[in-house]
């Protein structure tokens, strides 16, 4: 783990070293999971899918390519998170967001508080809902706690 050096005008930050085994790349802000597959090392990281959302391990702080080790965000503020706007609900500050499986983003979509997913990444400033046809992740600020 890499913690940020103290420093009274930053906000803390806890980092983990992340080897990216998803197939495809991963860009600054985007949600990983841990590789649950047999393989599992607690290392390997790969695209959020429906059945281990619970799995989430963190944002991508740089690119990391396929094959590759890079920094993932455990903890603390970010101003690049990877959200897409939903079309029905505007981000609020404070919602809790989930990684979308199979797209490596989070999404502003309220979700149900008790569904063990929930709880890792908090909004920290509002949006307002996306227009349809026109949905695309953009950067967003939030605060991590999947330390």
């Amino acid at each position: 783990m890499l913690f940020q050096r103290v420093n009274r005008t930053d906000a803390e930050k806890v980092f983990v070293i992340v080897y990216n085994a998803s197939g495809g790349a991963f860009t600054t802000g985007q949600a990983m999971q841990w590789d649950v597959t047999p393989t599992a090392d607690g290392v390997r990281v790969t695209t959020p899918t429906t059945a281990q959302l619970s799995a989430f391990a963190g944002l991508a702080t740089a690119g990391i390519a396929n094959a590759a080790y890079g920094l993932a965000q455990v903890y603390g503020f970010c101003s690049t998170a990877s959200v897409v706007n939903d079309i029905t609900t505007a981000l609020v500050a404070g919602n809790i967001l989930l990684p979308v499986a199979s797209s490596a983003n989070l999404n502003c979509a309220t979700p149900v508080a008790s569904d063990g997913k929930s709880g890792f990444v908090v909004a920290m400033q509002t949006n307002t809902t996306a227009t349809a046809g026109a949905i695309a992740a953009a950067a967003t600020k939030v605060f991590i706690r999947a330390l």
